[in-house]
């Protein structure tokens, strides 16, 4: 077997493979001997049936199979000697295996992960940099707390702000035009915190089952992109109120949360969280101000079918969010996150990179941890969880997240707040 490899790009790697005669002949003979063994006709005892009558009847079928297989093993062959690793199936072309007492040859052009020279990650200079935490924040996640364990009690009076409603398009005319497939289900909506500008002033004071025609402009970035930006007039009817109720903050709403012994108490657990919650929020964007520098600094091309394999993950992830007919069509989570998953993919080959030429390992006392949270997560024994995790080959993945958060640790040095 002979074989050649060019590089069109970084990527790509297109292999021409020529297959002696000889070999396609002792691979014929031995398709040849197997199937002489094994097929039965009328008139032959089994594996008695004469080599020439199998060849005439079958030798076509055979040849074929012969040269598939030929094939198969020569370019497996072409990649482990030209230390080629395809990431996608690959493509052949200009197969010639037609005209026997000729050699094979053929052409097949392959994907790869090109070879990357990840520099600077030892001289980035991105900081952590956490914003402090005060009163109005607390007040502002009290609040939401507040807001979250409302209970909502029906209602025969008319609308008012801050009620909870039920409504169901009637008729929506868009810029002078009817549409008549646009009847979305009953909808939501607590007044006041609508998505559309004045839409909820319009509904305030309708008593149940009474319907309105209201005019109001969709925004820009409205989810239905047909109608974004655009005017309607559109009306509805009100099927059902509910009067939303906050609770005090007393000795039962503190019990509900956590058995507090008073506010003040609640105030401060929450502000332990808000605070732990900015410090992961600032590493983490240290971290990704750090990835986008390398990405800037090092330019690499990434395989075209790994960004397609990942957008049919995201078509794939996000099916279930959407009712059939509704879903994002391929057009639109391309355009949405093509440049998404190119920086990912990217993210992914920089941190392996630095992996690699670091030696970066994750401890088995680091896995335990992370075992163990789990553990306690699930409310299980730690060595069932571990053994359970070792069958799934989910252990491997809990070192490799461990060795990219490490990698990544190292990229923005010690945090400030840690050291002190």
């Amino acid at each position: 077997m002979k074989a050649t490899v060019t590089e069109p790009q970084s990527y790509e790697r297109v292999i021409t493979v020529e297959i002696p005669d000889e070999d396609v002949q002792k691979e014929f003979q031995n398709k040849l001997a197997k199937y002489k063994k094994e097929v039965k006709l009328p008139g032959f005892r089994p594996g008695k049936v004469p080599a020439n009558l199998l060849k005439s009847r079958f030798g076509k079928a055979i040849r074929g199979e012969a040269v598939d297989e030929l094939v198969n093993s020569s370019f497996q062959e072409a990649c482990k000697e030209n230390k080629i690793q395809p990431v996608n199936e690959g493509k052949v072309s200009d197969l010639k295996a037609e005209e026997e007492g000729a050699p094979i040859s053929y052409t097949i052009t392959v994907e790869v992960d090109p070879e990357i020279e990840v520099k600077g990650y030892k001289k980035i200079k991105v900081k952590a940099d956490k914003k402090d935490i005060g009163d109005k924040d607390v007040d502002n996640a009290v609040t939401s707390l507040q807001e979250r364990l409302a209970e909502y009690k029906e209602v025969e009076r008319p609308s008012e702000m801050g009620d909870s409603i039920l409504f169901k398009y009637r008729k929506v005319i868009v810029e002078g035009e009817l549409k008549e497939d646009y009847t979305p289900t009953p909808q939501w909506v607590e007044l006041g915190k609508g998505p559309i500008k004045d839409f909820d002033k319009e509904l305030i004071g309708l008593k149940k089952d009474e319907e309105k025609t209201i005019t109001i402009t969709f925004p820009k970035d409205y989810q239905d992109k047909e109608i974004a930006g655009k005017s309607a007039e559109i009306t509805l009817a009100m099927k059902r109120i509910q009067e939303k109720k906050t609770p005090e903050i007393n000795e039962e709403f503190l019990k509900k949360l956590g058995d507090f012994a008073d506010e003040q108490a609640l105030r401060e657990a929450m502000l332990k969280d808000l605070v732990a919650q900015e410090e992961k929020r600032a590493v983490t964007e240290a971290q990704d101000k750090a990835i986008d520098s390398l990405i800037e600094s090092n330019a690499f091309e990434v395989p075209p079918s790994r960004v397609e394999y990942y957008l049919d993950k995201v078509i794939e992830d996000q099916a279930q969010y959407y009712p059939e007919g509704k879903r994002p069509s391929r057009e639109e989570v391309d355009e949405k996150f093509r440049e998404i998953g190119i920086r990912t993919l990217k993210r992914f080959r920089i941190l392996d990179f630095i992996i690699e030429k670091e030696k970066i390992k994750a401890t088995q006392e680091e896995v335990d941890v992370r075992i163990q949270q789990l553990a306690d997560q699930y409310q299980q024994p730690f060595e069932e969880i571990k053994k359970q995790l070792r069958t799934t080959g989910a252990t491997m993945r809990i070192r490799k997240e461990i060795q990219e958060q490490k990698t990544l640790d190292s990229l923005i040095g010690k945090i400030p707040w840690e050291s002190k």
